[in-house]
């Protein structure tokens, strides 16, 4: 059982957010929420979460030095999918769990990136610019795929990924996948052909990624990467900015090696204003925010507290990233 005077920090707080139920659930066992605003210096998260018992993290960068700090932390939940501001490992070696959130906002994420996809293929930015311009002009133009002989190709076919791939099936286009990690019988569940990511690249009119960032992700779309693809191919990402080399791709657009793109995510957010994504017609950006909707917002913050609770309380939370952890860390 926590210790009554359980301490947990939320580092990212914003004025607007309502903390209620988080702390309903971490009155359970004991425990306060100190909300925290967000830190991004290594030792001002420190001086800060002195004593924490648990964190809650937005992006704070919890590095393996402030892991070493945390002498009697016992779990830190990252609010989103991805944990990359975490060093798992560390964590790992000082006994401390890491929880992410993967599930609430699956939907939401995989119909964002289909809204990227139509508005690449559409070109809405662009006719919505026309029209409040006083240029009335009804068609598109070229080229403009008809996407139900098209061929889509989805990096990363876990939960959004799937997600992604059955609701794009409606629109009666061929779908390939690349994802090693994942069984057969996970691809043709959502009707899609395993391919190599190789001939994913060079096969599909639109490459939408859905991968985590970890070593093995960062620029993963990268110069060689984008040359493998179709000169009228779209990218669309809506997982982690590093993910792709973004000066790999501003010179593939710039050098019309590829169409377009849509993004929901970028190295840095927010952007430099002189970002040229930010400055090209055939490109789609949206400020990192494919996971909301009321309903994914309104799920969260009790779900928050009882990941956290229940490590507190010596169980095992609901999503585990390091279940390594459990060799030194004992949850029932």
């Amino acid at each position: 059982m926590a210790d009554q005077n359980s301490i947990v920090y939320y580092i990212g707080n914003r004025r607007t957010s309502d903390h209620s139920e988080t702390i309903e659930e971490l009155d359970k066992v004991g425990a306060k929420l100190v909300p925290l605003p967000l830190l991004e210096d290594e030792d001002e998260i420190i001086s800060q979460t002195e004593g924490a018992d648990a964190l809650i993290v937005v992006e704070a960068p919890i590095t393996r030095k402030v892991l070493a700090s945390l002498t009697q932390c016992k779990a830190i939940l990252r609010t989103g999918v991805g944990f990359d501001c975490i060093d798992v490992d560390a964590a790992t070696e000082h006994g401390i769990a890491v929880i992410n959130v993967p599930d609430l906002w699956t939907r939401e994420v995989a119909n964002h990136a289909i809204t990227l996809l139509l508005a690449c293929n559409r070109k809405l930015v662009g006719l919505d610019g026309d029209v409040r311009a006083d240029r009335w002009i009804p068609t598109i133009s070229p080229p403009v795929g008809p996407l139900h002989t098209e061929t889509v190709g989805i990096v990363g076919l876990g939960r959004i990924g799937s997600a992604f791939a059955l609701r794009i099936a409606g629109f009666e286009m061929e779908i390939v996948a690349s994802d090693p990690y994942i069984s057969d019988a996970d691809f043709e569940a959502v009707g899609a052909r395993s391919v190599s990511f190789d001939e994913l690249l060079a096969v599909s009119d639109y490459v939408s990624v859905h991968t985590p960032l970890n070593d093995e992700t960062h620029h993963l779309i990268n110069e060689a990467a984008l040359r493998k693809m179709k000169s009228t191919a779209y990218l669309i990402n809506t997982s982690r900015g590093p993910v792709v080399d973004e000066a790999a791709l501003i010179k593939a657009l710039q050098e019309g090696r590829i169409l377009g793109a849509g993004l929901d995510v970028l190295e840095q957010e927010p952007p430099d204003a002189d970002n040229p994504l930010l400055k090209m017609e055939n490109v789609t950006v949206t400020p990192h925010a494919a996971h909301y909707s009321d309903l994914s917002m309104a799920l969260r913050p009790r779900r928050y507290g009882i990941e956290i609770a229940a490590v507190l309380d010596d169980r095992k939370p609901m999503n585990l990233v390091n279940p390594q952890v459990l060799e030194v860390l004992p949850l029932r």
